[in-house]
């Protein structure tokens, strides 16, 4: 018999596994309530339930320790890949979309160079414009124009056009 060893049936291992189970509950409360605190917290107090699991021999301890592993993990994966669908999970993710914010090309502009649009803002001088039932950023020579008043398109730039004011 070791001296390092006790005998399995003499130790509880009840305060061990509860104390695995309370950290492993704090680390997933992690995933909700972003704090280093809580995921820090759950960690000692696995360790420290691992830890007491020792006095039950090596076996037992190197048992907990392959649960903490792999049960974190399944927690991490179930909450990376479920988080996101649960009403919790979308609020706490910026779920905005960047379709269609890229700027158009100069080339994409040129086809309305000459033609006649309508001011859908104020253009102080820039705003927008509507040409061909398409809203454009566009930028006036003359300065201020009211909302409504007819612009003919001089120049395409890169995102925007520049206009002028019909006379």
């Amino acid at each position: 018999m070791s001296m390092f060893a006790a005998h399995s049936a003499e130790v509880s291992l009840v305060v061990p596994v509860g104390l695995l189970v309370a950290g492993l509950v704090l680390i997933g409360a992690e995933f909700f309530l972003p704090t280093v605190i809580l995921g820090f917290l759950g960690a000692v107090v696995s360790f420290y339930g691992i830890y007491l699991s020792a006095e039950a021999g090596a076996g037992t301890c190197a048992l907990l320790s392959t649960i903490f592993v792999v049960v974190l993990a399944l927690e991490f994966f179930a909450f990376r890949r479920f988080l996101p669908h649960t009403s919790i999970g979308r609020s706490m993710i910026n779920s905005s979309s960047n379709a269609g914010s890229a700027v158009p090309a100069a080339a994409g502009f040129a086809v309305y160079v000459g033609k006649t649009a309508v001011a859908s803002t104020a253009l102080a001088p820039s705003g927008t414009i509507e040409i061909e039932g398409v809203l454009v950023e566009a930028f006036s020579l003359d300065g201020f124009v009211d909302r409504g008043a007819s612009v003919i398109v001089t120049e395409a730039a890169s995102g925007r056009v520049t206009v002028r004011r019909v006379r």
